[in-house]
C-alpha cells in the first residue's frame, strides 16, 4: 500500500476519482489505482471542477465511511524493525481488539511522524531521535509503547577494510537523519574516534537500499540490523563494529502517537497498546507463523536470514513494552551538545506511559505468557 489516506472503505463507482485525491508516500510510485502523481498534474482546471461537485455529491454518505479506516505505519521493511506491526494485522489481533486498523509502508520514523501530525495515519513507528526532534519543533507527539530499547545494528563492509579505524574517508551508505540508523552510524563512529564528518556519507534511505549499494561496490561500508548483516555477508561484506553487543540503551523500535489522539480517544489508544503486546508474544510463541509474515513483507528472504533475524528479534523484543527513560535521556544528552532544547527537556516529555501502566496492572503480559 502506498497512498497515504487511501479510501478503501468506499465502494462505488466514484472511488476511482476519490483516489484521485489521495496523496502517495512517493511521488514517483504508483498509487493504486494505477495513476502517478505526476501524471495527476497536468490535468486541466475544468476536469478538477467536474471532479469536485461529484466529490461534494458524495460526500454525506462516504464520510463515515472514510473515516471508519485508521492506519499505522510501519517505518522499515526491514526483517528486524517492524514485525510486531505486520504480526498483529496479519494474524487477526488488530481486529480481536476491535480496531479497524491497517499498516502502510512509509520509509523512516521522520517521515513517519511527519505523515502523523498531518492527519494522514492514527499511529506511526518510529525511534526515540525522531520523537525527540518532532517534540523539539513543536509536533506534540507522545510514544505510547515500546518494542525494542536497545540498539541491535552492526557497521558491516567490503572486505578490504581492515579495522574500524580504516572507515576515515570511506564512502558510507546512510539512512536521513534523524532515523535510529544515522543515530547508530554517528555513535559507532565516535565509538572509534571518527567524527562523522570524516566519511562521505552518501543518502540511500532504508536498510535494503542501503545493503545492495554496498554489496555492489557503490559504497565501502553502511549500517543495518541482523537480517541485512546475514544477506550481507552471503554477498561478501564483513562486520566491522558489533553495535548489538554494546547494548546501548535507546529508545528503538517504538510507536507513536498525537495527544490530540490520546486525550481524544484514549479508548483506541489502549487497545492498540494491548494488540501490540498481544503481538509481541504471538511472535515470540509461534515461530513458523512469525516467519511467514516476515517472508510476505521481506519480499520473500531466504528462510536462514529469516531465522537470524527472527532470533535477534526475539532477545531484544520487550515484552512489557515499556519505552526506556534511560535511552531517551542518554539520546537527549547527545543532542545538548548543538541544541539548547534538549538540555531543558526530560524523557518523561516524550511518553505517555498511562496506557502501559494499566496494562502492566491488569496482569495481561503476565497472563500472556503464563506467569499468572
Amino acid at each position: 500500500m502506498e497512498a497515504l489516506g487511501e479510501f478503501e472503505t468506499v465502494e462505488t463507482p466514484l472511488k476511482p476519482l476519490l483516489l484521485l485525491f489521495t496523496r502517495c508516500a512517493n511521488p514517483e510510485r504508483d498509487c493504486h489505482n494505477g495513476f502517478r502523481a505526476k501524471e495527476i498534474a497536468p490535468m486541466n482546471l475544468r476536469f478538477y471542477s467536474v471532479l469536485t461537485i461529484a466529490l461534494l455529491g458524495s460526500l454525506t454518505w462516504s464520510s463515515r465511511a472514510v473515516q471508519a479506516k485508521s492506519y499505522i505505519a510501519y517505518i522499515s521493511d526491514s526483517s528486524n524493525s517492524s514485525v510486531v506491526y505486520w504480526i498483529a494485522k496479519e494474524a487477526g489481533i488488530f481486529k480481536k481488539h476491535g480496531l479497524d486498523l491497517d499498516t502502510i509502508f512509509i520509509d523512516g520514523s521522520v517521515r513517519g511522524i511527519q505523515s502523523l501530525i498531518a492527519g494522514d495515519l492514527g499511529y506511526s513507528g518510529a525511534v526515540g531521535t525522531a520523537v525527540i526532534n518532532a517534540n523539539l519543533a513543536g509536533g506534540d507527539v507522545a510514544i505510547i509503547q515500546s518494542q525494542m530499547n536497545t540498539l541491535p545494528y552492526f557497521i558491516i563492509g567490503n572486505a578490504g577494510i581492515k579495522s574500524p579505524e580504516e572507515l576515515r574517508g570511506k564512502t558510507a551508505a546512510v539512512h536521513i537523519p534523524g532515523t535510529s540508523a544515522d543515530f547508530a552510524m554517528r555513535l559507532a563512529l565516535s565509538k572509534v574516534g571518527i567524527p562523522y564528518k570524516d566519511i562521505k556519507a552518501v543518502t540511500l534511505g532504508g536498510a535494503p537500499q542501503r545493503l545492495v549499494a554496498t554489496v555492489n561496490g557503490q559504497t565501502d561500508f553502511t549500517i543495518v540490523s541482523e537480517g541485512e548483516k546475514l544477506q550481507g555477508l552471503k554477498g561478501g561484506l564483513k562486520v566491522i563494529i558489533d553495535m548489538a553487543k554494546l547494548k546501548v540503551p535507546f529508545q528503538f523500535n517504538c510507536s507513536v502517537a498525537t495527544r490530540k489522539k490520546i486525550r481524544e480517544n484514549p479508548d483506541e489508544v489502549r487497545r492498540v497498546v494491548w494488540a501490540l503486546a498481544e503481538a509481541g508474544h504471538f511472535f515470540k510463541t509461534r515461530k513458523d507463523e512469525s516467519i511467514k509474515v516476515m517472508q510476505k513483507y521481506t519480499r520473500g528472504l531466504d528462510r536462514g536470514v529469516l531465522e537470524g533475524a527472527y532470533a535477534a528479534n526475539y532477545e531484544f523484543l520487550v515484552e512489557d513494552t515499556y519505552p526506556t527513560l534511560e535511552g531517551l535521556k542518554q539520546t537527549l544528552d547527545v543532542q545538548a551538545l548543538t541544541d539548547p532544547r534538549a538540555a531543558k527537556a526530560k524523557p518523561e516529555d516524550f511518553v505517555d506511559l498511562r496506557f502501559v501502566d494499566e496494562m502492566k496492572k491488569s496482569g495481561f503480559v503476565d497472563k500472556l505468557y503464563g506467569r499468572k
